[in-house]
């Protein structure tokens, strides 16, 4: 691709954005795993975001009473970024659900489930009883489910849709380092994409030094 084609698209992302219903600027650029020191030169924090299997799991093990709150849970329009990843219409909506993970009363990660295509047919309707159990105790029990390999994204903390609102830092002012992939479920003729956004937070990554 053409500098002037890269520069040109990247205007149109911006112009885009710009007309979000959520912020008038939303994370748009996300970097392979190769890249990953583009987002973090610090070794634990290049850890996290690269942990396979379920988050969950290794939250737990910081605090085995890891608590899930939801803050918001209903079907929008996806973030612009998130529309062009799963290849969705202009204006099309998903099913999206948004999460906090707290471990010893503190903000540790906030989640982001975006789901296309929310019909009766879909393999994922069921994710709407979930309530405040963790995505990733469904996930990482059924093993014909498969994932993407991670790309990765460093934003500032208000460019997430809710979370501003619930964590107490200056969300302007705090960097969030944030991992996504697209899951499936191999046994469906169909192709029913699940894209996770994980984003881990201040409190978090403070926490893990601390343990170190």
């Amino acid at each position: 691709m053409q500098a002037s084609d890269r520069l040109s698209k990247i205007k149109q992302l911006i112009k885009t954005n710009a007309q979000s219903p959520h912020t008038h600027a939303q994370p748009i650029f996300w970097k392979p795993a190769k890249l990953i020191q583009r987002i973090s030169s610090k070794k634990h924090t290049q850890q996290w975001l690269s942990t396979q299997g379920s988050l969950t799991t290794q939250l737990r093990l910081l605090d085995p009473n890891l608590e899930v709150l939801v803050l918001s849970e209903q079907l929008e329009r996806p973030l612009t970024s998130e529309s062009q990843l799963l290849k969705m219409k202009p204006n099309e909506l998903a099913w999206v659900r948004c999460v906090l993970l707290r471990g010893g009363g503190k903000n540790w990660v906030y989640a982001r489930t975006v789901i296309p295509n929310f019909s009766d047919n879909n393999p994922w309707t069921s994710l709407q009883t979930l309530g405040n159990k963790p995505l990733g105790e469904v996930l990482f029990q059924d093993n014909t489910i498969q994932r993407t390999p991670f790309t990765f994204s460093r934003q500032a903390l208000n460019l997430w849709p809710y979370l501003a609102i619930h964590i107490s830092v200056n969300p302007t002012q705090k960097i969030g380092y944030a991992r996504r992939s697209v899951f499936s479920q191999h046994a469906c003729q169909q192709n029913y994409p699940l894209l996770l956004t994980e984003v881990f937070l201040p409190c978090l990554l403070k926490e893990v030094v601390q343990k170190i």
